[in-house]
């Protein structure tokens, strides 16, 4: 049955069938060969996994995520990352890494930072010189700090599937994430030093005051989405709710929203939501099918009988999932994946949180690697880049985020520290 599975969903993939349905397809075709699966049990875990309080936080954050893109949030955040480094060797780059991790901590998506930042950062990345490639890459590059960086999409998909609460993956996501955000800016340094790009005066502690307090009102949301869940005052879903009334409050007291950019928004976090629910929805499929055939156990056996080192074992998943991610959406691969590595990890005696943060690493890897990595099509599509430029200047940053998730997975208290403090 797991034969049959893969080999339908590859033929499917090829030829060009969406994700979602390629996965929902695969699953109820290879059911209804094998007599002793039945595909009701299918129908039912499909409803099951749209039966999710936890996931209905995903809108939620879509929706707060476009209300501060349309209030103007995004052009203050990167005139106050500007205003902090804009005046180094790659100011304007680093301005864009800086912004990347600033937008992180709003949306929670990929997708919406790519497009949220591309649109500013974009044009003037070209007036100061910098190469089509590298422009596009850099802003692809710190778009997926979004999932890194709290509040996240791809953590709340995460813990859907596994018992470990939001928060503590929130919080193992900032070290990383930030870590992740420097290195941007450090390649940014060394690009802009050896490819002459000039550099901006700098504007005065006054300036960085003044656009500090003009962003306030943004800084302010992921404090009151990741406070409000530390002190347990509310859950990940209920923050959600929290961020989208402060955007509606933020939006309208400083005039920037209307009720035709609101309508916009909401259509826009629709849209967004129902692609991400669908491949959530039918990849669940998979995940079940291969837990019902015992896929995890026999991946165990033979790991353990390949060998006995944890960080080994690691390795070998960091590089499927980054390869699977080529060709894969990532919400979809925490839904296939966790529940036949998990198991794995179990085995092999390693803290879920660990765990949890190096695989979301290499998952978040997969938006930015050729050829289906879609937050650089996003990014592209923006700029109407050559796509192939932008696919070879893309692994420098690819290479740094592989060498982050190895750092995790050699040092975990990159990700466990902040939460055993909280």
């Amino acid at each position: 049955m797991l034969f049959l599975l893969v080999v339908i969903f590859v033929f499917l993939l090829l030829i060009g069938m969406p994700l979602a349905f390629a996965f929902g397809a695969s699953s109820f075709i290879s059911a209804f060969v094998d007599p002793s699966f039945s595909p009701l049990l299918l129908i039912q875990r499909l409803f099951v996994s749209f039966d999710s309080f936890t996931y209905m936080a995903i809108p939620l954050f879509l929706l707060a995520g476009n209300i501060m893109n349309e209030s103007g949030i995004t052009e203050k955040l990167v005139k106050l990352a500007d205003s902090l480094v804009g005046q180094f060797h790659g100011g304007l780059a680093q301005t864009t890494s800086l912004s990347g991790m600033l937008m992180a901590g709003i949306s929670g998506s990929a997708n919406a930072d790519a497009s949220a930042i591309g649109a500013i950062m974009l044009p003037a990345l070209r007036k100061s010189g910098y190469d089509e490639g590298f422009r596009v890459s850099l802003v692809s590059a710190c778009a997926v700090l979004g999932p890194i960086i709290p509040p996240s999409i791809l953590m709340i998909v995460y813990s859907g599937v596994t018992t470990i609460s939001v928060a503590d993956l929130f919080m193992a996501g900032v070290i990383p994430g930030v870590c992740l955000g420097i290195c941007y800016m450090i390649y940014s340094y060394i690009y802009a030093k050896r490819h002459n790009i000039p550099t901006t005066k700098f504007g005065g502690w006054k300036n960085v005051l003044v656009c500090f307090l003009r962003s306030i009102g943004g800084l302010m949301m992921p404090l009151i989405i990741i406070g409000g869940i530390l002190l347990g005052i509310v859950t990940a879903t209920e923050a959600g709710v929290l961020a989208v009334i402060y955007g509606l409050i933020y939006g309208f007291v400083t005039r920037s929203l209307t009720l035709e950019k609101l309508r916009d928004c909401i259509f826009a976090a629709l849209k967004a939501t129902v692609v991400s629910v669908l491949v959530i929805s039918f990849a669940n499929l998979l995940g079940y099918i291969a837990t019902h055939e015992n896929l995890p156990q026999m991946l165990t056996a033979a790991m353990t009988a390949f060998t006995d080192s944890q960080y080994v074992m690691m390795l070998i998943m960091v590089a499927i999932i980054v390869i699977m991610g080529m060709f894969i959406d990532s919400n979809a691969i925490i839904l296939m994946m966790v529940p036949v590595f998990w198991p794995m990890a179990q085995a092999f005696g390693m803290d879920p949180l660990h765990f949890a943060m190096v695989f979301i690493l290499a998952v978040d890897t997969g938006g930015l690697t050729p050829p289906v990595g879609l937050v650089l099509y996003i990014v592209a599509g923006i700029e109407n880049s050559n796509i192939a430029r932008c696919c070879k200047a893309i692994w420098p940053f690819v290479i740094i985020m592989m060498l982050m998730a190895v750092a995790v997975m050699f040092f975990p208290p990159l990700a466990t520290f902040i939460p055993s403090l909280v």
